[in-house]
């Protein structure tokens, strides 16, 4: 039988542990307060320490947070504008002078046509009046769900970077300006030699269309700013002229290193002129097959060029080694750290060259 003395413990017992739990939960909770505010705060911390202007935007397109960068790039507090129709208070324009929208920013691209990365160079007018070039690189943020929370975009000042590009750019037109007076120099001495010492015109005219070829290639190489030229391009630029619908060109595309592309350019002149001497583009039937593909897909890859000549007089192997057969050869091999074999087959000269090749110089098209 319970007694009322009984009862009141157990009721007293009930209350001590809900009293207990209660202060166990208080503890969880508050400890996990406290986590995340540190998380917070060392997010934040992170933030104000990245050297670029970091802004970040909720759902709605509202600006909740912006670095202390962006505050000392732009030179005016940050704008915590209220949705993505009001980013144009953000004052940018486009390279051409348009005024850019607030539809045209990244933040706006990324939450409200759901791209997934959106960039953008504009003219940003600072608070004290002056521009400056920045570049706005914005992505979504989302959930474990895929479900937008917001975006966020990086502010980047590119202004030293356009100055030192503009200057490299007149610098460049300069020295090419330079290099073609100096090609047209040395033509003229080489033909005033040779013909003081008559020798034959032919020679002369090879050795001209020589120095044309390299001119021509470095012409090339001034329009890709002396860094890479496409390796279709290097063939195209040479075998065009010479070899025309002749001439068939297959594979991926390549970017070649500034002297590859110039020993590249000299050695397809001496292919192709040999052709058209000896070999398959001396017939109207003939034709001259240049394709390349790479061996595997490794960090280093193979890639292997082929020149396949079809349609003309049986070759013959030459009794001597002349400057074109170093040019197609050890100079190329120099050059590209690859393999060149050649052969003199009744069907036609067939050439190839094996090389290695870094995986950045692979184009995905």
């Amino acid at each position: 039988m319970t007694t009322p003395s009984n009862h009141m413990t157990e009721e007293i017992a009930r209350m001590q542990e809900e009293l207990l739990a209660n202060a166990e939960k208080r503890r969880s909770d508050s400890n996990i307060a406290r986590a995340q505010s540190r998380r917070i705060h060392v997010l934040e911390s992170m933030m104000e320490t990245v050297p670029v202007g970091v802004v970040l935007a909720d759902a709605d397109g509202q600006i909740i947070y912006g670095n202390k960068h962006v505050e000392t790039m732009v030179r005016h507090p940050i704008l915590f504008s209220d949705d993505v129709d009001s980013y144009g208070e953000w004052i940018a324009y486009h390279a051409d002078g348009r005024r850019v929208e607030s539809h045209d920013f990244p933040l706006s691209r990324v939450l409200r046509e759901r791209d997934p990365r959106s960039e953008l160079d504009v003219h940003y007018q600072r608070g004290d009046g002056s521009r400056f070039w920045m570049r706005i690189i914005g992505e979504p943020i989302l959930d474990s769900e895929n479900e937008l929370l917001g975006a966020t975009v990086a502010l980047i000042d590119i202004d030293e970077e356009l100055r030192l590009q503009n200057a490299q750019r007149v610098l460049i037109a300069e020295l090419n300006h330079r290099v073609k007076n100096a090609f047209s120099v040395v033509k003229s001495i080489v033909s005033q030699s040779l013909r003081k010492v008559s020798v034959d015109s032919g020679l002369r005219d090879t050795v001209n269309r020589r120095l044309d070829a390299y001119a021509s290639a470095h012409s090339k190489l001034i329009g890709s700013s002396w860094e890479t030229a496409p390796l279709k391009d290097v063939a195209l630029e040479v075998l065009g002229p010479i070899g025309g619908d002749q001439v068939k060109l297959e594979g991926p595309v390549i970017e070649l290193p500034s002297r590859q592309a110039l020993a590249f350019s000299m050695a397809f002149y001496e292919l192709a002129t040999n052709a058209l001497k000896y070999g398959s583009l001396s017939e109207l039937e003939g034709r001259v097959d240049l394709f390349w593909n790479l061996t595997d897909n490794t960090e280093l890859s193979q890639l292997e060029i082929c020149w396949i000549e079809r349609g003309g007089p049986v070759p013959s192997e030459p009794s001597d080694k002349g400057f074109g057969s170093f040019i197609t050869g050890r100079a190329l091999e120099a050059e590209t750290s690859g393999r060149v074999t050649s052969e003199f087959l009744p069907t036609g000269y067939e050439w190839k060259l094996r090389m290695p090749i870094q995986k950045e110089e692979i184009k995905n098209t």
